[in-house]
């Protein structure tokens, strides 16, 4: 499965239903596994920084850059996962 999202991190036995227009759709429930990435990375984030890491900086704008981060770091992994054989 090639999904940008790296399709779901924890996979559930999926169901069909349909659409609108009686269309059959997949629905998977759970996270991403982009979502579950990102979170290990904010992990490893929070263990390695700094107290005084927001000091002078609005909480809002710290959360967002550290947010950024962590998905930026997910997406590295999941190109890198792409790239593998």
């Amino acid at each position: 499965m090639n999904l940008p999202d790296g399709g779901p991190a924890f996979p559930q036995p999926h169901y069909e239903t349909s659409d609108d227009e009686g269309n059959p759709t997949t629905l998977w429930t759970g996270m991403s596994l982009r979502d579950w990435f990102a979170g290990l990375a904010l992990a490893g984030i929070k263990l390695h920084a700094k107290s005084d890491f927001v000091t002078g900086v609005e909480l809002d704008d710290a959360a967002r850059q550290v947010a950024i981060g962590a998905y930026a770091v997910a997406d590295a992994m999941l190109k890198k996962r792409e790239a593998q054989p």
